[in-house]
């Protein structure tokens, strides 16, 4: 079995994608990582993955930032993060010219997280977010930490831009999706890849402008993993974790995203039982895709249980 504590160049990054309500798939990641004995060094993230990401990086074990993480998401709602309905998104527009308040998202970062100063983390954290005005990647790693949070999770046309450091800022799901360059800016020797993927397809489009802005999205963060992992993969060790199917769900359903963490530690551990370690110039693990509909060989699907909702 592959020492993975010893076996990675150290510093190691955790870098944790976007994916909106996948991200809880990070968490079954982070559990089998844990169980495999693999710690970071430095954590990156950007979207959802910048809050899961500050969790990692707040606690002194992955055992209990992965916990906690999934206390998090057993408990979170879409109502929670999106509590405008049809009318008040439509209220929201004509107010704001976005359909979501942030009170909703900032009362989730700061009930979930402790430190409110990225000085009062554990280890180190990236928050990659996108100037607004210019489209260019931009990193936080000090001073107040919610106010990037907000920002990295702002979804363009569904929450308002936030003002940091004098520019406007928003999610970089669209420029850097997976952030493996901001990992490699900030000195890491070898990558641990947490990336949430996206929505395998889907028997019906989606509903609303939301769904239909995030999944448009997503297929164009998509095809940028699957060009720049093996590019990064030419600079330093690349463990890239698989993640199962999540067929016919809505980028927003967070009331059965929790449902995606078991199967999701399974297939990690599975993969990491058998996998070499990663050397410059070949990746270990690959970014979730699909070859003409064929179903991915590292997990089963997983489908929304609605019994339940």
């Amino acid at each position: 079995m592959t020492d993975w504590a010893a076996g990675l160049p150290r510093p190691v990054a955790f870098v944790l994608s976007g994916g909106a309500s996948l991200g809880a798939i990070q968490v079954g990641m982070l559990q089998a990582l844990a169980d495999a004995g693999l710690r970071p060094d430095l954590v990156v993230g950007t979207s959802v993955g910048s809050l899961n990401g500050a969790v990692v990086a707040e606690h002194e074990t992955l055992e209990d930032a992965a916990a906690a993480l999934e206390d998090t998401w057993q408990r979170l709602r879409r109502r929670d993060v999106f509590p405008n309905g049809p009318g008040a998104q439509t209220l929201s527009v004509l107010r704001t010219g976005y359909l979501q308040e942030q009170r909703g998202l900032r009362h989730v970062i700061t009930r979930t997280l402790r430190a409110r100063s990225f000085e009062a983390l554990t280890r180190p954290l990236t928050v990659v977010t996108a100037d607004v005005l210019t489209s260019h990647v931009r990193w936080f790693g000090s001073g107040a930490l919610v106010p990037p949070l907000l920002a990295a999770t702002a979804i363009p046309g569904v929450f308002p831009p936030v003002l940091l450091a004098g520019r406007l800022h928003g999610d970089a799901g669209s420029v850097a999706n997976v952030p493996l360059q901001a990992a490699l800016g900030r000195g890491a020797a070898s990558l641990v890849v947490l990336d949430a993927g996206d929505i395998c397809h889907l028997d019906v489009p989606p509903r609303g402008i939301p769904d239909a802005l995030l999944g448009s999205a997503m297929t164009a963060m998509r095809q940028r993993a699957l060009i720049e992992a093996p590019l990064v993969a030419d600079r330093v060790p690349v463990l890239y974790l698989p993640r199962p199917c999540a067929q016919n769900r809505s980028l927003l359903d967070l009331d059965t995203s929790a449902e995606l963490i078991g199967p999701t530690r399974e297939v990690v551990a599975a993969f990491l039982g058998r996998a070499d370690l990663p050397r410059v110039g070949q990746l270990s693990g690959w970014p979730h895709h699909h070859d003409e509909d064929v179903t991915s060989p590292w997990g089963g699907v997983v489908r929304p249980d609605r019994s339940r909702t």
